[in-house]
């Protein structure tokens, strides 16, 4: 759920204006009105705007980014996608020592740009503005030319279930997802409770080659006990 006074803040628009874009959301199918903000509309097949998907959820992905930053261990290159659940896990990393990061997120660059001790390797690319990601062959030839391996993968998702995998709305995003996946030791995808047991457009990689789900305890049980069955090992946010 986000607020209408919370957007407004983030987006330095009247709130009016605010309610307006709600209502063309909702005119689309994106989310659902309720007094005072919206709720988004998982099912939906079609990419949110990313300021809307920044906040939304935003107490569960905190959980989650600091769940997930407990796997980093000092001295570690990892590799961080770009989205909206994976930039809460950079404020949990900036105790690490020698730690390396790679990424395709320009959100995820910028809140590691204030910090000196963290080298970050940003795999440039054609900016896809609404999940201010870097993506196409330039991102993928980045990785390539230069053999980059890393230690662990954070992967962003919109949805993740047993039968059908991990998934994602934007099919362009997912050569790379795919990419950092298998450069990687391992590979952790991050995911807040609602898109747990979603199924999205297009397919990134089967369940059995994910090592770590880091989600919330808002995700349906049921759905965690079938992807644990699988050989992933969940990690609860709290």
């Amino acid at each position: 759920m986000v607020l209408v006074q919370d957007l407004a803040k983030r987006t330095n628009v009247h709130e009016s204006t605010i309610r307006r874009d709600l209502d063309e959301l909702e005119a689309q199918g994106l989310v659902r009105r309720i007094h005072g903000g919206a709720i988004l509309e998982i099912q939906s097949q079609i990419e949110p705007p990313f300021e809307l998907r920044q906040i939304s959820h935003e107490e569960e992905k905190d959980l989650v980014g600091r769940a997930a930053a407990e796997l980093v261990k000092d001295g570690e290159v990892i590799f961080i996608d770009g989205g909206t659940t994976t930039q809460f896990i950079v404020p949990y990393l900036l105790d690490r020592q020698n730690l390396t990061v790679v990424t395709c997120g320009l959100n995820i660059a910028c809140a590691l740009a204030s910090s000196r001790d963290i080298p970050t390797i940003v795999v440039g690319g054609e900016l896809h503005v609404e999940s201010q990601s870097f993506a196409g062959p330039l991102t993928l030839e980045a990785l390539e030319i230069y053999g980059i391996r890393c230690d662990l993968a954070f992967i962003g998702t919109g949805g993740v279930s047993a039968k059908h995998g991990v998934t994602n709305r934007i099919l362009d995003r997912i050569p790379l997802k795919r990419k950092a996946m298998e450069i990687s030791h391992q590979a952790a995808v991050v995911a807040d409770g609602s898109k747990i047991g979603m199924v999205t457009l297009g397919l990134v990689a089967p369940i059995e080659s994910v090592h770590h789900l880091v989600t919330d305890k808002s995700a349906p049980e049921r759905e965690l006990e079938k992807i644990a069955a699988r050989g992933v090992e969940i990690k609860i946010a709290s």
